[in-house]
């Protein structure tokens, strides 16, 4: 077996991403390099999957497409060429509206909704760091998921283009802001 070792950059791009070695999972946030979790708890599965199922149900006759980690999502901050980008996240759950984002195995440019299954062990990465990338990159809709808590926090884009006030779901129905019918009984996600 070889050891492959890591480039330690001062800016990492979608091109160096790629070639970082396959045992671990990566996200680059604004050039910086954030190893995954390998492998994510029973609890941070049961919610994705149930989370997934909901979905993959709402969406099945409708022009959107709901994608699961890994599944990388490019963020350019400009017209750079795609090996250039700084920023590449794996969301856990993403819906993307507009085909011509789609690519072979990537998303380019924001999806409209994302779900992030907050990781107990690097909560600042999905309620700050996240919050203010997807809120730059106007994502119309963010979820962050607190399987710990049993809750749901959720982001909304408004017309200014800022995240408003943020909603807390512990029990009952969430409601999405943007599929205005898409509704999720908590009490179906959180069961175990």
């Amino acid at each position: 077996m070889s050891n492959i070792t890591i480039r330690k950059l001062t800016q990492y791009s979608y091109s160096d991403y790629l070639m970082l070695p396959d045992k671990n999972r990566y996200e680059i946030l604004n050039g910086k390099l954030y190893t995954m979790t390998p492998s994510p708890s029973t609890k941070h599965q049961i919610v994705s999957g149930k989370l997934y199922l909901h979905l993959a149900n709402y969406f099945a006759n409708k022009d959107c497409f709901v994608f699961y980690s890994p599944y990388d999502v490019l963020l350019p901050e400009g017209n750079e060429e795609v090996q250039n980008i700084k920023t590449v996240v794996q969301p856990d759950l993403l819906v993307v509206c507009d085909k011509s984002k789609i690519c072979e195995k990537h998303c380019l440019g924001s999806p409209d909704f994302i779900i992030e299954i907050a990781s107990p062990s690097s909560p600042s990465i999905d309620y700050i760091k996240k919050l203010h990338l997807y809120e730059k990159h106007k994502i119309k809709e963010y979820w962050i998921v607190n399987y710990v808590r049993k809750e749901i926090v959720v982001y909304s884009l408004q017309e200014n283009d800022e995240y408003g006030e943020f909603e807390i779901y512990k029990n009952g129905q969430i409601c999405s802001s943007i599929f205005t019918d898409l509704t999720i009984n908590l009490k179906d996600i959180f069961i175990y």
